[in-house]
């Protein structure tokens, strides 16, 4: 039996069979399949390779199958120290000396010192085993749901381009489950392109990919869903009791509320472009210590982080910037720049591709990394290209003998021999340089002042082991309680903890205890803090941005009213009187409620999907969009479920503005629009009951959560469709959703559909 005629039956039996044998540890092939055997379990080595790689259980490692999120037991543990490897081969000392001598004529140091352990309290080892189970149970989930997945793609376009990497943009034909930052594979006419995803916006996605890659019109991308959590659950699991480089006492104290007091005497901060709760703020993260920075949307976060960061490198601090997605670290990034230009050129270094291609070939200073080392060790990435071609000529000489190897004379066995010496000497000559090209990145790294990545990169090979005396965890309601606790690890214990937990959690699989637990809260759920503001017992390190400059006066209201009653936002005094570039008949107020309650609209889903549409809002929004003209510059139309958010985008106009987008709401989280539509889909008819986002609405709640990032990506107008009659019903009075629809209610205006289609000169059809 292989993988390819398995039935769905006999694949499961396969998996938890591999996983069960695995569970120990790596195990050499053949031990593997004949471990198989003995449970009953009949498969070829090709099957056993389908199975593997599909559903992300291991790796193959030369002959040896490694387990995904398997490291060697951490030190400590009574396991025997690993075997030293043998001594290379004359050839390879050579060219290993060879690559070190040019290294360190550019100042890179091949051999690094190792760090010290930093300090480990008693309570981490439990805490790790802990974090560790729940990562593995993620792991398990999402691999039983296979972790290969291919998503046809297509109009590729090439946006920005630099030396070693070349950034494309894609549109899907399929929905997208894969993370920013995962490794994938893009099949163009079969032939398998190595690429990174660098962002995913709705449909649209941009991948980065070599340099010499041509630019296909159709192609398939193959996502792998378990190589962030297998990363993140090795890295874990080698820190159980503390390693080189990482301060576990940080890490631990992340899951605190911050109860040490408030210093009396905080550092002046004299930043005239700051508001009295920024500039409290950026003085409170200056002192040591966990800090929390509380910032809802529109209250100016990325500005406070910006010169907060600038702040710190003033005063000699090295600092590690992260954030969960490419888009908000480059958000973070031209923030800081703008704060100190000067730290282009190296002082900044951004790790990973930008979704943001002004970042890339700045003409005033590089930042990103990339590009900063192709400069600093141009001396050997013009060897590794010279190798390269030297493999490429080598192989082409071989291939020609290959092909009449039938008729070979001795001198041509010669010719082989002579050519198959050089093929290896160089292969060892490239992997060595790669290793060095990699110590270059690292160098870089520990020259700047300010490091920027997304925050799994941290458990990566480049950051791996490499220190920072602040950790600024930005957007963190999007980062896992486990994922924050390594990168805190990287600091010295203080931490800035930057984001809206009344906003969207992390996304999870697993149903299980320590999953939600561990996985499903971010460190602002872990440590309490979110619990703390709700019962008014705010604590002492919190610092809460209550003013905003995003959404007009009354979509703020509903708001704040709604998801903010602890800490009330108020409207900066310029949003009153800034412009409105965008118009629209059907939009001529701030707050609009386009009320379908007597269209009798049906909720469907597709068969095998638990996600939802609407057909009759589609259409409605759709005419709607349609008869906008030139006037609506800046539109969004948003929906919970996926499925009604491809819909949408099928719907809009093919000549859409540039400005206009459809996605789902975590797609959409950190961004905004002039004018926001956002379809609730559920009616009450057709699919029952009504979805739990709209039955529990509890403040911190899933659904209150969505419903607060929809609306508050709005800037000038926020037109909500739904049918009142179901959505508007009387619950508790501690019912975030309720109090969001009573304020909707209570200011905005109600727009029957025939009223909307007859503003919009549109049928629905």
């Amino acid at each position: 039996m292989t993988g390819v005629d398995m039935g769905a039956g006999a694949e499961r039996k396969l998996v938890t069979a591999v996983r069960q044998a695995l569970s120990q540890g790596p195990m050499p092939q053949e031990d593997l399949l004949a471990a198989l055997r003995q449970a009953g379990v009949r498969t070829d080595s090709s099957g056993l390779y389908i199975a593997c790689t599909t559903h992300g259980l291991a790796d193959l490692r030369g002959h040896i199958w490694e387990p995904r999120g398997w490291a060697a037991p951490a030190a400590g543990t009574g396991t025997a120290p690993p075997q030293p490897s043998p001594p290379a081969p004359p050839g390879n000392r050579r060219a290993a000396a060879e690559i070190r001598r040019l290294a360190s004529s550019i100042g890179i140091p091949m051999d690094e010192p190792t760090p010290p352990v930093g300090p480990v309290p008693a309570a981490w080892p439990r805490i790790a085993e802990q974090a560790t189970r729940a990562l593995h149970e993620e792991l398990r989930a999402v691999t039983d749901r296979r972790t290969l997945q291919d998503v046809p793609v297509s109009g590729g376009v090439v946006v920005a381009e630099t030396t070693s990497r070349k950034l494309m943009r894609f549109e899907a034909e399929g929905d997208l489950g894969v993370s920013e930052g995962a490794q994938a594979t893009l099949v163009v006419d079969g032939t398998p392109i190595d690429v990174e995803v660098v962002s995913v916006f709705g449909n649209v996605m941009t991948l980065s990919v070599p340099p010499g890659a041509t630019v296909p019109e159709e192609a398939v991308l193959r996502c792998d869903l378990s190589w962030l959590l297998s990363s993140q659950s090795k890295r874990l699991r080698e820190l159980t009791n503390g390693g080189p480089g990482f301060n576990a006492e940080a890490a631990a104290t992340l899951l605190t509320t911050g109860r040490a007091a408030v210093p009396d005497d905080l550092p002046a901060v004299t930043a005239a472009h700051l508001n009295h709760g920024q500039r409290y703020a950026v003085q409170l993260a200056l002192t040591p210590g966990v800090t929390w920075l509380w910032g809802p949307p529109g209250t100016g976060k990325t500005t406070t982080i910006g010169t907060l960061v600038a702040e710190l490198c003033v005063r000699g601090l090295r600092v590690l910037l992260t954030a969960p997605t490419n888009a908000a670290v480059d958000i973070a990034v031209k923030s800081v720049l703008k704060e100190i230009p000067e730290l282009a050129g190296g002082g900044l270094v951004r790790l990973g591709q930008p979704s943001d291609t002004d970042l890339v070939g700045r003409a005033d200073g590089h930042v990103l990394i990339d590009e900063i080392a192709a400069k600093r060790g141009a001396i050997l990435a013009q060897r590794r290209v010279q190798e390269g071609q030297e493999i490429r000529d080598l192989r082409l000489r071989l291939k020609a003998l290959q092909r009449r190897h039938a008729n070979l004379t001795d001198a041509d066995q010669e010719e082989r021999l002579t050519l198959e010496r050089g093929l290896a000497e160089a292969t060892v000559t490239i992997r060595e340089l790669d290793e060095a090209l990699h110590q270059v990145r690292r160098q870089v790294c520990r020259e700047a002042e300010v490091v920027a990545a997304t925050s799994h990169q941290v458990v990566l090979r480049t950051l791996r082991e490499l220190t920072f005396d602040v950790v600024i965890l930005d957007e963190a309601s999007m980062t896992t309680a486990a994922l924050a606790m390594l990168v805190a690890g990287a600091g010295s214990g203080h931490t800035i903890v930057a984001g809206d937990f009344r906003q969207l959690p992390p996304v999870v699989v697993a149903d299980t205890p320590s999953a939600q637990e561990w996985l499903l809260k971010s460190p602002f759920e872990k440590a309490a803090v979110d619990l703390a503001v709700g019962g008014r017992t705010t604590p002492g390190r919190l610092a809460a941005l209550t003013e905003q400059y995003r959404m007009r006066s009354d979509i703020n209201h509903v708001v704040s009213e709604a998801f903010y009653p602890e800490s009330p936002l108020i409207t900066g005094p310029k949003v009153s009187t800034r412009p409105r570039p965008s118009r629209a008949d059907w939009a001529d107020g701030e707050l609009v409620l386009l009320d379908t309650s007597q269209l009798g609209a049906r909720t469907a889903r597709k068969q095998g999907m638990s996600s939802r549409y609407n057909l009759m809002h589609a259409q409605l929004i759709a005419g709607l969009v349609t008869g906008a003209d030139d006037g609506v510059t800046s539109l969004g139309v948003i929906s919970p479920f996926a499925a009604q958010a491809g819909l949408l985008g099928s719907l809009l106009p093919e000549a859409e503005q540039k400005g206009w987008a459809a996605s789902t709401v975590h797609r959409f989280q950190g961004g905004e629009r002039d004018i926001v539509v956002y379809d609730t889909v559920d009616t009450g008819r057709g699919v029952r009951p009504l979805h739990r986002w709209f039955t529990e609405g509890e403040s911190g709640g899933t659904g209150a959560r969505l419903l607060n990032v929809a609306a508050s990506r709005a800037r000038d107008h926020l037109v909500v469709v739904a049918a009142l009659d179901q959505l508007h019903r009387q619950r508790t009075a501690t019912d975030a959703v309720r109090r969001f629809f009573a304020q909707l209610v209570e200011r905005g205006r109600i727009l029957t559909a025939d009223e909307a289609l007859h503003n919009a000169s549109v049928t629905c059809g």
